[in-house]
């Protein structure tokens, strides 16, 4: 072996100031998660698409010179044209529009829905799970119950005592909606309970409610966004089941499943009346649900690189 030449070597020296530097910057969880998620491109494409609903759903009714229950019986199953983008229903009213309004109301009734399901479902599992013993069982046997329920009956008694409408499913949706995070959320408050930080905070004399609503629940936020954004779609597909049924939405108010319901009808002869409803449906809840993915990956610090 030959020996080393040493000319051939040059010390580098060392910048104690350069050392100490941090290579990479610091960032809170969220910023991390948002960091992660932008990485993953179909749930990024996802989150653009139910972005432009929502606009569309907005300004979408005034883009067009009509109103959602104009009726003119001159255009009456007109097909898609300049002058009715997706062409007439049975009383001549602008598709377009209609869809639009009817994105209001299904996107309001799935966000409310899910979001009184989210709620209530972490108020009441966090008690559960966070005073356990007793209090638990009963809690647990409540929940039981209502799970067992079966959510047609709910539906049609409400719609007997109440008015249709929207008010009336979001009551339909979240009398028993909330009994599978309360579960979700209980089982997290149970592996939560017994680390060091609870343990610290109740030495310090923290109350109960003060040590489920923060310190508790911003651990398990991530998997309630998740959670949300799985149930969103379901509320949204629940209330298109229902008024595709009768049992929804009334004319001349539109929704995407009362729309899909009076396309259905006409879907040989006229098969826009049925297209642009049940493709914006399963748009929505197919980006929905890759959105949730993407977040239960971005959201996961295990997953952390």
């Amino acid at each position: 072996m030959s020996a080393i030449e040493l000319e051939k070597f040059k010390p580098i020296g060392m910048d104690i100031e350069d050392s100490e530097r941090i290579t990479r910057p610091s960032l809170t969880y969220w910023q991390d998660a948002w960091r992660r998620l932008k990485m993953n491109k179909l749930a990024m494409v996802s989150l653009y698409v139910l972005i432009g609903i929502v606009i569309m759903a907005i300004i979408g009714p005034y883009l067009r010179p009509y109103t959602f229950d104009e009726q003119d019986y001159m255009e009456i199953f007109s097909p898609p044209s300049k002058d009715h983008w997706f062409g007439t229903d049975d009383l001549g009213r602008d598709l377009f529009v209609r869809v639009w309004m009817g994105a209001r109301v299904s996107l309001r009734i799935g966000f409310f829905a899910a979001l009184i399901d989210i709620v209530v479902g972490m108020i009441y599992g966090g008690i559960s799970g966070y005073f356990g013993g007793r209090t638990d069982d009963i809690m647990m046997r409540i929940v039981d119950i209502l799970y067992g329920i079966p959510y047609m009956i709910i539906v049609i008694l409400l719609m007997i005592l109440m008015e249709p409408g929207e008010l009336t499913l979001i009551i339909a949706m979240s009398i028993t909606g909330w009994v599978g995070t309360a579960r979700l959320v209980r089982g997290q408050v149970l592996q939560l309970k017994n680390q060091e930080f609870v343990l610290a905070a109740k030495t310090l004399g923290a109350s109960p409610w003060r040590i489920i609503t923060k310190h508790m629940f911003p651990n398990i936020l991530g998997i309630m966004i998740v959670q949300m954004t799985m149930d969103i779609p379901g509320a949204i597909f629940s209330e298109a089941f229902l008024s595709y049924i009768g049992l929804g939405i009334k004319l001349p108010n539109a929704s995407w499943g009362s729309l899909a319901s009076d396309g259905i009808k006409q879907v040989v002869e006229r098969p826009w009346m049925l297209i642009f409803p049940a493709v914006m449906i399963s748009l929505t809840m197919l980006s929905f649900n890759i959105l949730g993915d993407g977040l239960r990956d971005a959201l996961d610090p295990k997953l952390r690189n």
